[in-house]
């Protein structure tokens, strides 16, 4: 299975991908964008590039769990995301971009976030190589 994470922002969004063959999540950029359509129509164009199955967004939750105004304007993105045709799945994010401090912030913080998918996949043994 093919899957693309965001680590989506107002201004910026982290970008990483793993491809089924090798399953090691690799960042690829941080894209500034200022409109939300042209944050879709870059990663609509990428998935189809990459043959992406699955993309999974980072969502920004509080620390103590709860959502704030940033998770709001992330859910509009996925839901987006999902309109055009892609098939997304939520992750909690928080302390991703922490862990990945002084290197492309933004596209590490998605990488992250792609292993901890991944990780989670093996340990509930769900196949995600498909």
């Amino acid at each position: 299975m093919n899957v693309l994470s965001l680590d989506i922002g107002m201004r910026r969004t982290g970008l990483a991908f793993a491809s089924g063959e090798t399953g090691v999540p690799v960042a690829l950029t941080t894209l500034r964008h200022g409109k939300t359509e042209d944050l879709i129509a870059h990663v609509r164009k990428l998935a189809a590039e990459k043959s992406v199955d699955l993309v999974v967004c980072g969502l920004p939750l509080l620390p103590s769990g709860e959502e704030g105004a940033q998770c709001s304007f992330v859910r509009s993105i996925v839901d987006l995301l999902q309109k055009s045709g892609l098939t997304v799945t939520l992750l909690d994010e928080r302390y991703t971009t922490v862990a990945q401090r002084g290197v492309d912030g933004d596209a590490a913080a998605a990488c992250q976030l792609l292993l901890t998918y991944i990780e989670r996949g093996k340990r509930s043994g769900e196949n995600i190589d498909k």
